[in-house]
């Protein structure tokens, strides 16, 4: 056998074992919290910040210029093969598999009916007959983020992305269309496992504590700074160059929490199959006019005091100064605000919040470089389409909600009543639709709301 016969039959057996590897380790049924890597890379989610399912950890594979999530024992052997690399070493601890994790909630089928047709005529063909399975989704001890459940049938298996969390030890009842010969044969079962709303709650509490430290510091400023620098004493500037410093840390804290907790939000609200067109029209690049009514206000400028730790203050003559201002805004909310502060030496721009209210103000600091202090000025930095657009989704979330828990209330009367009307199966059936329609729409909504909150937030 020649060398290149020996090199072709080893790359072949190579690619096959290979192959083997990867097909072993898929599981039976892909129950999962959040959609695949190639899901979210369509979406827009770069390939470092990609969400893996549960107790899945992240490789680099060499070969396909691509990140993947495998089993953390998959991923070794990939990695000791050579054809995968740069996986984290705590998540290798991680030996549980997700589908050894017993789901979160349950689901409960209340009636089964055929479906009716546009003109309230049951559609049927020979065999196979479009069904409206109902069914009630109950929480167990901890809320279900973007509850999923798989139905199956004798002639279809789908899964069913709900639109709504369910809260702990709380149950809704909702419906979904499905194929059968058979309706008994009809299941349906919850995939989520729960490590999603694990991360998520856990994020949350985080965003939180860091908020609660933020507020304390804001307070904690002297009041002679609301009056201008020169109603302070040195006592004073040394407080608020202190105190500049933490809230300084604590905000880029803050906007880091903020944007790993959207990442997992908008990760899991996207789409069972996005087309690659649908995320190309609804860009998160935001750009527009100036929002109006909108003002920030300076408060004082200090000259950075000894003793605390900022490097650019040592170069040639600049000096580093506290800013203290006020943000505020006019009759629209403000979201993710943002303040540009400039001087003859430097210009940045600072987030200060998640959003100020209606006709309200936000006090906060800032530090900058300037060799003239006079120098130092600010404006509002946002652009107004962002704010419309979140308040707007946020507005239209809230009631198609409220409708559809309405409908799902009438559902749920209608199914376990002991009497059924004569037109039972055209009433199941045009509820159902109706609930169907807005759980899209509301999931939609919510992918777009939580993809606008991330593009924000991702490069604090």
């Amino acid at each position: 056998m020649t060398k290149n016969n020996i090199k072709s039959t080893l790359l072949i057996l190579s690619i096959s074992s290979l192959a083997m590897l990867l097909l072993a380790q898929t599981p039976l049924q892909a129950f999962a919290d959040v959609s695949s890597p190639k899901k979210q890379i369509k979406i827009g989610i770069e390939e470092t910040e990609v969400v893996c399912k549960a107790n899945l950890v992240k490789v680099y594979r060499i070969n396909a210029d691509s990140t993947s999530c495998f089993t953390p024992s998959s991923a070794q052997k990939l990695i000791d093969m050579g054809v995968a690399k740069e996986i984290p070493k705590d998540k290798l601890e991680a030996k549980k598999s997700f589908r050894q994790n017993s789901p979160i909630g349950t689901v409960t089928g209340i009636t089964t009916v055929k479906q009716f047709g546009e003109e309230g005529r049951l559609s049927s063909s020979l065999r196979v007959i479009d069904y409206v399975h109902v069914f009630e989704v109950c929480a167990k001890d901890k809320t279900i983020r973007a509850p999923e459940v798989l139905m199956t049938s004798d002639s279809e298996s789908k899964k069913v992305k709900l639109a709504q969390k369910i809260m702990a030890d709380k149950c809704y009842t909702s419906s979904a269309k499905i194929k059968a010969t058979d309706p008994a044969s009809i299941n349906a079962s919850l995939t989520n496992r729960g490590m999603a709303t694990d991360k998520i709650t856990e994020l949350e509490t985080k965003v939180k504590d860091i908020q609660q430290k933020l507020s304390v510091l804001k307070k904690s400023l002297p009041e002679e700074a609301k009056l201008g620098s020169a109603a302070l004493d040195e006592d004073g500037k040394k407080k608020i160059s202190s105190t500049a410093t933490e809230i300084s840390q604590l905000r880029k804290d803050l906007n880091q929490a903020k944007g790993e907790l959207n990442k997992y939000l908008f990760a899991l609200h996207s789409p069972m199959q996005p087309k690659s067109s649908d995320f190309a029209k609804q860009k998160l690049t935001f750009t527009g006019v100036p929002l109006k009514d909108t003002s920030v206000n300076l408060m004082s400028i200090t000259k950075q005091t000894s003793g605390t730790k900022d490097q650019s203050s040592t170069f040639g003559d600049l000096k580093v100064y506290n800013v203290v201002f006020e943000a505020c805004t006019g009759k629209d909310v403000l979201m993710a605000p943002e303040v540009k502060v400039t001087s003859d030496s430097e210009e940045k721009t600072v987030r200060v919040s998640e959003r100020i209210i209606a006709n309200s103000c936000l006090m906060s600091t800032a530090k900058i470089n300037a060799k003239d202090a006079s120098s130092i000025a600010l404006e509002i930095a946002n652009r107004g389409d962002i704010s419309v657009k979140i308040a707007e989704l946020e507005k239209r979330i809230d009631s198609m909600s409220e409708e559809q828990v309405k409908h799902q209330t009438e559902l749920n009367k209608l199914a376990v009543q002991s009497e059924k009307p004569d037109d039972y199966e055209k009433k199941v059936s045009d509820l159902s639709s109706k609930i169907i329609q807005l759980r899209n729409e509301i999931r939609d909504a919510k992918f777009q709301l939580y993809g606008s909150i991330y593009e924000v937030y991702k490069n604090p």
